[in-house]
C-alpha cells in the first residue's frame, strides 16, 4: 500500500532498539553525555542505519578503520547464511541474532555492546594506529548509563506520539509510557492532547538546550516535523474486476478499503456493520481475524514510525503526526490544479480555486498544532505527500512564511532513504564557481530565448564569481556524460517536463523522453542540489514517480521540483536570480550575521523574493503603485526577507500602507499574487537543511574552536 520491503517491516522491532542506542562510541562518555543533546540538536550524531539484503551486505568487506558497525539479523534469518562473509574479516564483527552471533537479542545490552567493542580493539592491533586504539578503549571504558530523567507524566503508547517519546528518551527521559493508549474510540480529540503534549516536552528540552557557538556553524535542523503517513493514491483506484478473488473475497476487500478511504482521523472506524465484520472477518460469537489489508497497513505505519523515530531521535527534533484528513485534501488540490493546466482560466478562477484547496488543507489541521508551526525558528520538515505547504498560516501559504523541505512519503523505499539521518555535507562558496545546466530546448522552441535574456540581466552581477557552463543534452546518454564529467555542487535542468496519468514523469530532451527512473541503473555522478527549470517535475495530481522523486532515488540530496507548469519566463529569471543570490547574498550574509547557510535557508529566501517581485509587479500592472514605490517596497521587502525578519510579509504590507496603500486592499493583491505566483509551485524535495555552505576564508577554523570550547 505504500511500497516498503517485506523485511524490513518484518523488522521494525530492530528499528526501535537502534533508535535507543549511542550514535558513537564517545557519546556515552561523562564528557560525551554532557553534549550529547548539543551534539545531536546540531545534526553532528545521527544514529545512522541501512537495511540491507544479503546479496547487497556481502558484497562489501568493512574496512578496520570504521569496526564499531553492529549487524543487527532478523530472527528468522540463520547466521550461518552470512558466515563466510563474517569470518573475511579482519577483526570480530558484532552481529545481533537470535542465536549464534556476538550477542543474542535477549542478553543485548549497553554493558554487552561494550564488551564486544573491547575485543574488536584487541582484535586490531597492528592493523589500525596505536593511539587510535587507546583512544577507543579510552571512551569505552569511560561508558555510563545515561542518568534518568522524569517527564513529570506518563502517557499511553501509540504510533502518533512514538517519534516524540524517542526523542525525550534521547534526552535521558526513559520511562514514559503507561500502558496502551486507550481512548481510540474518542476521536481526534485524545491523540492531538497527546501528540500537542510530548510535541511540547520535546521543544521545552531544545529551547533547554538552545542555540550554541558552534551552531554558526553547524546549523541547527529543523525542529519540527509534520508527518503524514499514506498511500499510493493508485490503491484506492484498483480495479478487481479480474483479481484471482471470489465474490465474497472481493466484496469484503471492498468494504476494508472503503474504510480506509474514508478515515479522518488516527483510527479506523466501520460506519456500518458490513464494514465492521469486513474488517474483523467474523459474525457474532466467532473468533475475529482482521483482514490481511488492516494487518498489512498496521506493519507499514509502524516501519514508517520508527523510521521517522530514527530522525528525531537524532535531531532531538518534535514530530507532529497529522490525522488521515490531510491526505484527503486532494480533491481539492487536484481541482487547483486543473486550473494551472487550463488554457483558458483567469487571475480570480485560479485565486478561487487556491482558496478552496488552502482551506480544505488548513480544516484538515487540528488548530492545536498551529502554535507550534507559527513557533518554528528552525525550520519545518514536511513528511508527506499532501501540498501542506499551501496550509494558511497567519493569512499566508506555509511555503512563503517558513523555510520548508519535504521528504515523500511514497514510494516507501525511497521514503526511508530520505526519512534517515544523514550527515551533513559542508560546501564553501568556492564549490558554487562552476554551475552545469543542462540544456533540452530547441533552438526554434520559442521559450529558448528566455535564459539569455534572464542571463543577459543579471550575468554581469555574477560573471567572476560563477562561471556557467551549458550542455545541450539530445538523449539520454547525452545526460550521463554531462552529470559524469561535471564535479560541482549545482545542476540546473532548463527544458520540458511532462506527467501524463497513471505513467512515470518524463523529462523531454532534444531527441527522445526519457523516465529518470530508469537511471538508477546507470552509474551517476549525480550533484547534491538538482534544480529542475521544468514543468510538472513533482505534479500536483499525478503519482509518485516524478521527475524529483527520480532525481532523490538517483542520488541528489535535493531537487527543486515543480507542482504546475511554469512560466518560462518567471522560471528563467528565477534561475538567473538564483546564480545571483549564490554568488552575492550568501557571501554578504556570512559576513554580517556570522554563521553559515543551510541551502535550505537559501533556497526559501530565493522563493520569497520571487514572490515579492510578483506581488509588487502586480501593483504596479494595476496602477496601484508607481516605480518608485515599486523600489522602496521592493528594497522593504527585501530587507525583512534576507535580513532574518519573522513575518516580511507583514513588513512589507505595513510599507505599502504607510504610501497609502489601503491594508485590506494590499492583502487581497498579495493573496491573488501567491495563487498566480511559481512561488507556490517550486518545493524543496530532499534534505536541503543538510547542506551547510560556508565562507572560504578562516570562519570554518573559528567555529570549530568555539565548536571544542563552548558547546
Amino acid at each position: 500500500m505504500q511500497g516498503f520491503a517485506r523485511s524490513l517491516m518484518d523488522n521494525a522491532g530492530i528499528i526501535h532498539l537502534i533508535n535507543t542506542l549511542p550514535s558513537d562510541i564517545w557519546e556515552l562518555t561523562p564528557e560525551g553525555q554532557k553534549i550529547r543533546l548539543p551534539r545531536r540538536m546540531s545534526g553532528q550524531a545521527p544514529v545512522i542505519w541501512r537495511g540491507q539484503s544479503p546479496r547487497a551486505l556481502k558484497s562489501m568487506i568493512t574496512p578496520p578503520v570504521v569496526p564499531f558497525l553492529v549487524l543487527f539479523l532478523g530472527r528468522e534469518h540463520n547466521i550461518e547464511t552470512y558466515r563466510d562473509w563474517i569470518d573475511a574479516h579482519s577483526f570480530p564483527l558484532t552481529v545481533v541474532a537470535e542465536k549464534g552471533g556476538t550477542i543474542t537479542y535477549e542478553e543485548f545490552s549497553l554493558e554487552k555492546l561494550k564488551e564486544a567493542f573491547l575485543n574488536i580493539c584487541d582484535a586490531l592491533k597492528g592493523q589500525v594506529k596505536p593511539d587510535a586504539l587507546e583512544i577507543a578503549r579510552t571512551h569505552l571504558g569511560n561508558w555510563r548509563e545515561p542518568e534518568e530523567r522524569d517527564l513529570g507524566y506518563k502517557v499511553g503508547g501509540h504510533n502518533a506520539i512514538a517519534p516524540n517519546l524517542s526523542a525525550l528518551y534521547a534526552a535521558g527521559y526513559h520511562n514514559t509510557i503507561d500502558g496502551r493508549f486507550t481512548q481510540i474510540d474518542e476521536g481526534i480529540a485524545p491523540y492531538v492532547e497527546l501528540i500537542v503534549q510530548t510535541t511540547r516536552s520535546v521543544l521545552m528540552e531544545r529551547e533547554r538546550i538552545g542555540e550554541r557557538a558552534a551552531n554558526k556553524y553547524f546549523r541547527r535542523p529543523p525542529s519540527v516535523n509534520l508527518f503524514a503517513p499514506a498511500v499510493y493514491p493508485h490503491f484506492h483506484e484498483a480495479n478487481l474486476t479480474n483479481a484471482p478473488l471470489l465474490t465474497e473475497e472481493k466484496r469484503r476487500f471492498l468494504a476494508v478499503r472503503r474504510v480506509f478511504q474514508r478515515q479522518d482521523g488516527y483510527g479506523l472506524e466501520a460506519s456500518t456493520q458490513a464494514q465492521a465484520k469486513a474488517i474483523l472477518g467474523a459474525e457474532d460469537g466467532e473468533e475475529t481475524r482482521l483482514h490481511p489489508l488492516i494487518s498489512e497497513r498496521a506493519a507499514e505505519l509502524r516501519l514508517a514510525t520508527e523510521c521517522v523515530s530514527t530522525l528525531s531521535a537524532s535531531e532531538v527534533s518534535a514530530v507532529i503526526r497529522l490525522p488521515n484528513s490531510v491526505n484527503r485534501t486532494s480533491g481539492q488540490v487536484r481541482q487547483f490544479a486543473q486550473h494551472y493546466h487550463a488554457k483558458r482560466t483567469t487571475d480570480k478562477k485560479r485565486l478561487d480555486a487556491f482558496k478552496k484547496a488552502q482551506s480544505a488543507i488548513t480544516a484538515s489541521v487540528p488548530t492545536e498544532f498551529f502554535e507550534f508551526v507559527e513557533e518554528a525558528e528552525d525550520g519545518i520538515r514536511l513528511i508527506a505527500d499532501a501540498h501542506l505547504e499551501w496550509m494558511n498560516v497567519r493569512g499566508l501559504p506555509l511555503c512563503v512564511q517558513k523555510d520548508i523541505s519535504r521528504i515523500p512519503v511514497t514510494p516507501g523505499n525511497l521514503f526511508i532513504e530520505q526519512v534517515l539521518p544523514k550527515e551533513n555535507l559542508h560546501l564553501t562558496t568556492s564549490d558554487f564557481e562552476e554551475i552545469l545546466i543542462l540544456s533540452a530546448l530547441r533552438n526554434d522552441d520559442p521559450i529558448s530565448m528566455y535564459f539569455d535574456k534572464a542571463f543577459a540581466i543579471f550575468e554581469p552581477h555574477f560573471a567572476d564569481k560563477v562561471c556557467v557552463r551549458t550542455e545541450r543534452i539530445r538523449n539520454e546518454e547525452d545526460l550521463v556524460a554531462a552529470l559524469n564529467s561535471y564535479n560541482g555542487s549545482l545542476v540546473i535542468f532548463d527544458g520540458h517536463g511532462g506527467h501524463a496519468k497513471g505513467k512515470p514523469a518524463e523529462l523531454q530532451l532534444l531527441e527522445e523522453s526519457i523516465d529518470i527512473w530508469q537511471l538508477q541503473r546507470k552509474r551517476l555522478r549525480v550533484p547534491p542540489i538538482v534544480i529542475l527549470s521544468a514543468c510538472d517535475t513533482h505534479a500536483a495530481d499525478r503519482n509518485h514517480a516524478s521527475t524529483a522523486n527520480g532525481f532523490l532515488a538517483i542520488g541528489a540530496r535535493t531537487v527543486l521540483g515543480s507542482v504546475f507548469p511554469i512560466d518560462a519566463r518567471d522560471a528563467a529569471s528565477f534561475i538567473a536570480r538564483l546564480l545571483y543570490r549564490v554568488a552575492e547574498f550568501v557571501p554578504a550574509s556570512h559576513k554580517v550575521f556570522n554563521q553559515s547557510l543551510t541551502w535550505m535557508e537559501i533556497m526559501g529566501g530565493m522563493i520569497r523574493m520571487q514572490l515579492l517581485t510578483d506581488f509588487c509587479r502586480r501593483l504596479k500592472s494595476k496602477g496601484l503603485i508607481d516605480q518608485e514605490t515599486y523600489r522602496a517596497v521592493h528594497l522593504a521587502g527585501n530587507l525583512a526577507i534576507n535580513g532574518g525578519d519573522q513575518w516580511p510579509y507583514e513588513t512589507v504590507v505595513a510599507e505599502l500602507s504607510d504610501r497609502g496603500i489601503d491594508e485590506k486592499r494590499a492583502w487581497h493583491e498579495l493573496r491573488s499574487a501567491i495563487a498566480n505566483s511559481t512561488a507556490i509551485s517550486y518545493l524543496q524535495m530532499g534534505c536541503p537543511e543538510t547542506i551547510i555552505v560556508h565562507p572560504d576564508d578562516g570562519f570554518r577554523d573559528e567555529a570549530r574552536a568555539e565548536t571544542d570550547t563552548n558547546q
